[in-house]
């Protein structure tokens, strides 16, 4: 199964020093003293290691889900990581919200990032929307972030094609969650709604296009741009000096940005962010060259879809009540 030859987890502890010491990352006198898992980590293993000078994030790609063992996954996904990292180091405000890069071991599919602190993911918004302390100006930031990455130019359409974890995407977006018996464990209450779904061949002929645009197999008018690809709370971290900082880019490909943008609207929503609010916001995000908004829209429909009806369940408190309706309104979202 193209087992690394090191295995990311706590109680290898001694095995992961002396695999640090022997690429060179950490000097003789320092030692990793302790290995905690740094957030939730869905795709990777993520650990803090921490010695007596300082502390550092390790990340690992493994040939399956990390959150979900019993899901495949490309095992090289690590590398896309690193070039994304590498390239977004030539814009200075793009790389100010992101961890420093400190060591990258191809062989071990092993990262070695700067620790930028303990303050967590977003994923709380779901919970408690717009919670004390997290003000707009965080989302302004993020949005502004967004903007900048997808003004890159000269990038490399082959060295972000990551076409393996563009198509595990599709399937979990634009597939499973319109398939019956799809074994997904949602919500008891919505499963007359997501028959209705899953039996709507309107519905399932745009999210087959929508995922042929996503693939790269149907055209559209926008300006292909370095996405990040999974541009949600769960890949936004909260700092004490800069607000927010932005992690976990393995499914960054070249592509549409009315995919990025429909992604976050998406969760804007779920954060409770009307939709004056989301407009307001974006104001901060300039336009790619052809970029379509009713696209970013259809793309936010079935990311809202998708994260109900499909197996990536998020930490929502929403009622039933709640989540019908933004079912109902991502299925006016996407049209006929």
């Amino acid at each position: 199964m193209n087992t690394p030859v090191l295995d990311l987890i706590p109680e290898q502890l001694t095995a992961i020093d002396a695999h640090c010491h022997a690429v060179g990352w950490l000097p003789a006198d320092e030692h990793i003293n302790a290995l905690e898992p740094a957030g939730e980590g869905n795709m990777n293993r993520t650990l803090r290691a921490t010695t007596g000078q300082r502390s550092f994030i390790l990340k690992q790609s493994v040939p399956f889900v990390a959150k979900y063992p019993q899901i495949p996954a490309p095992a090289n996904r690590i590398a896309i990581e690193e070039q994304f990292y590498a390239t977004v180091q030539r814009d200075s405000p793009l790389a100010l919200r992101m961890p420093r890069m400190l060591g990258f071991d191809a062989a071990a599919r092993l990262l070695m990032l700067e620790d930028v602190g303990a303050g967590g993911d977003m994923l709380s918004l779901y919970r408690q929307p717009l919670e004390a302390g997290t003000s707009r100006g965080v989302f302004t930031a993020l949005i502004y972030w967004l903007w900048r990455l997808h003004s890159l130019v000269n990038v490399d359409v082959n060295t972000f094609a990551n076409q393996d974890m563009r198509a595990l995407n599709h399937a979990h977006i634009f597939s499973i969650p319109l398939t019956p018996g799809n074994g997904a464990a949602i919500d008891p209450g919505l499963s007359d709604i997501a028959t209705r779904f899953q039996l709507d061949t309107a519905l399932r002929n745009i999210a087959e296009e929508l995922g042929a645009i996503y693939l790269g197999n149907r055209a559209h008018a926008s300006r292909p741009c370095l996405l990040h690809g999974d541009y949600y709370p769960g890949s936004w971290l909260r700092h004490e000096r800069l607000g927010v900082m932005v992690i976990d880019p393995e499914f960054a490909f070249v592509g549409p940005p009315e995919f990025d943008v429909g992604v976050m609207v998406a969760h804007l929503t779920f954060a409770g962010f009307e939709q004056a609010d989301i407009m307001g916001l974006l104001r901060s995000y300039v336009t790619p060259a052809g970029f379509e908004y009713g696209l970013a829209i259809r793309f936010a429909a079935i990311e809202i879809i998708r994260r109900l009806l499909g197996v990536a369940q998020l930490p929502l408190t929403a009622s039933t009540e709640q989540k019908i309706a933004w079912l109902t309104v991502a299925r006016g979202m996407i049209g006929t």
